[in-house]
């Protein structure tokens, strides 16, 4: 059985009468009674009590990311699951687009990898009221902080960070874990809109468009020739991957969200065969730490900003 559950009524029948035999349900409790699978889609701070009620009825759960507003909360939860013997995802989707997981398989042939920059600037803010550039921007931090947890298991539990926050919706950050380096710029206001990862190597590069999922490979060759073809290639290159990966996406009818489809798929095989979770619990936690570190460090800045002016420290860490 599907159901969409709302407690506004009217809001969950218009939901429901999209999709042919799904049911439109307004109580919670009764819709448990009725599922065994959960998926939270509703703000942030409602995460954790919606969670809460559908792991501890026994019934596995996909949550928008973050998962929870703290590290604590997330702890609580991957614990509230696995004593319940049950699944609770987080929808960090990007992990699963064809473009990062290219990316993680060409790491061997650029590495080592010295740098991995994102750049996202989103319009997600966008007459969403005075306060919604700031939240916005820390909301969309789990994604790239999930990409690294995924190609280097390690570097988040190690990395020491430093924080800039010049405007509210702008944030700043740099990133040091051995030796590799972090840098994400996430911006509320700059355009054109985007969301991009690159990848530097000592044997090449990996740009990723995270927007629509596909990567390009970047020789690391060095010759007079190469550098003058560079652009030529490199345009020629982006044409090629961009203009595949839409032909794949119209084939598999996935307009929007790279990655949402190849996760739920994940999660519902693990599900079904009680096998691995597609995203470990301690991945899970890492992400959660680690935004919990930068959104302290947002803060301080914040702090400092207001307190001391235009001379204010530059980087917070």
């Amino acid at each position: 059985m599907t159901a969409v559950v709302d407690s506004d009524q009217s809001q969950a029948d218009r939901l429901a009468a999209r999709y042919p035999g799904c049911r439109a349900i307004s109580d919670l409790a009764t819709a448990l009674e009725l599922s065994d699978v959960v998926h939270v889609c509703t703000p942030t701070e409602t995460h954790v009590p919606l969670a809460r009620a559908a792991l501890t009825a026994g019934k596995h759960a996909v949550v928008e990311k973050p998962l929870a507003s703290s590290a604590t909360d997330t702890a609580a939860l991957l614990s509230l699951a696995a004593s319940h013997g049950v699944f609770v995802c987080p929808v960090h989707q990007l992990v699963f687009t064809d473009g990062v997981r290219r990316a993680h398989t060409s790491m061997q042939r650029i590495g080592p990898v010295r740098h991995v920059g994102f750049v996202l600037c989103s319009a997600g803010a966008a007459g969403a009221g005075p306060g919604a550039p700031g939240r916005v921007a820390l909301e969309v931090l789990p994604h790239p902080l999930s990409i690294i947890a995924r190609l280097f298991p390690d570097a988040l539990g190690h990395a020491a960070w430093s924080v800039r926050h010049p405007a509210p919706g702008e944030i700043r950050v740099l990133g040091q874990a051995g030796d590799l380096t972090v840098s994400i710029v996430v911006s509320m206001s700059a355009r054109p809109t985007k969301n991009t990862m690159e990848i530097l190597g000592v044997r090449g590069a990996v740009y990723v468009d995270l927007f629509h999922g596909f990567a390009v490979r970047y020789s690391g060759n060095v010759s007079r020739a190469r550098k003058i073809a560079q652009p030529f290639l490199h345009g020629a290159g982006h044409i090629g991957v961009a203009a595949a990966n839409l032909a794949l996406r119209i084939v598999r009818r996935e307009p929007a969200y790279p990655g949402l489809v190849p996760l739920l798929r994940a999660f519902y095989a693990a599900v079904a065969s009680g096998g691995a979770h597609p995203i470990a619990p301690s991945e899970t936690l890492a992400v959660a730490c680690a935004s919990d570190e930068l959104m302290a460090l947002v803060s301080g800045v914040r702090t400092s900003l207001r307190t001391e002016g235009d001379d204010a420290p530059g980087w917070r860490g």
